[in-house]
This record gives C-alpha cells, structure tokens and sequence, in this order.
C-alpha cells in the first residue's frame, strides 16, 4: 500500500513540476519461449515533453526493466548445469546479458536481470531477441507484445 501512495504522489509531484508539459507513460510486457526456456521483460518508461523558463521545449524520459528467463524443464534436470549465459537484445534500445558459473547444483529455475535509465524508449511493436547458453547446449527465440 505504501508503494501505491509514494507511486501516486510522485506522479502528483511529475504533473505538477510540469506544468503545461505533456507525460507520456509507456507499460509493456514481452514474453515468449523456446523448446528448453521461456522469458519475459517487463518495461516500464516514462517520457516528459515541456518548456524551460525561456519558452524552449525540453525532452527527458527514464526507463526500467526487469528480465526474467526460466528454464520449463524440471529443477532436476537443471541442477548438474555449470555454466549459464543469456542475453537479449531490445532492438535499437539496448541489451543486456548474465553469466552465472554454479559450483553447486543449481536450485532455482528463474534468473533475473533488473535495468534501466534514459535514452531511447522501447515501443510495443519492437521484438526482443533472446540468446541463452548453458553448458554445451543453446536456444534462441523472441519475445513480443501479446495483445
């Protein structure tokens, strides 16, 4: 509930730093899978067009993304994995990778990535290509925007 309130009295506080400037919030969710994995990028952004104090217009955004790939197999047959490395690339937005080396049986079948900053914002209609490598095997699919 805190997280709702903070959330909300931010945007009060956007709206009101801006203006007469416009906000334009961007919320996407990208999934899809191969034969051995299955990934999803949550994408939130928001862009801010106003005016300076000299009448000249300004342009600021901020993103983040949480990368989440699980493997749909069961744990069992992940555990003896040493080696994993995926990565995804959100078209001209960016990328973004992982390494993991496992001395131990791997014990969770999700793997995370968390990012963010400004720069290009992603579109709904963008196609995020997803490579993963684990051990002597690798998968490659892409991940879109279900309506």
């Amino acid at each position: 509930m805190k997280k709702v309130i903070l959330l909300l009295l931010f945007f009060i506080f956007i709206s009101a730093c801006t203006d007469n400037g416009e906000v334009t919030e961007h919320k996407y969710l990208f999934t899809g899978e191969g034969e051995y994995w299955s990934a999803e990028l949550e994408y939130e952004a928001e862009e801010i067009w106003d005016k300076d104090a000299d009448d000249v217009n300004t342009y600021a955004n901020e993103s983040d993304y949480i990368f989440t790939l699980t493997y749909k197999g069961d744990l069992e047959e992940l555990a003896p994995m040493e080696q994993l490395e995926y990565q995804y690339e959100k078209g001209t937005v960016g990328s973004g990778s992982s390494s993991f080396t496992f001395d131990e049986p791997v014990s969770d079948k999700k793997f995370t990535s968390r990012g963010g900053g400004s720069g290009a914002v992603m579109r709904e209609d963008m196609v995020v290509h997803v490579d993963v490598r684990w051990d002597e095997q690798e998968e490659s699919f892409e991940l879109i925007v279900k309506e």
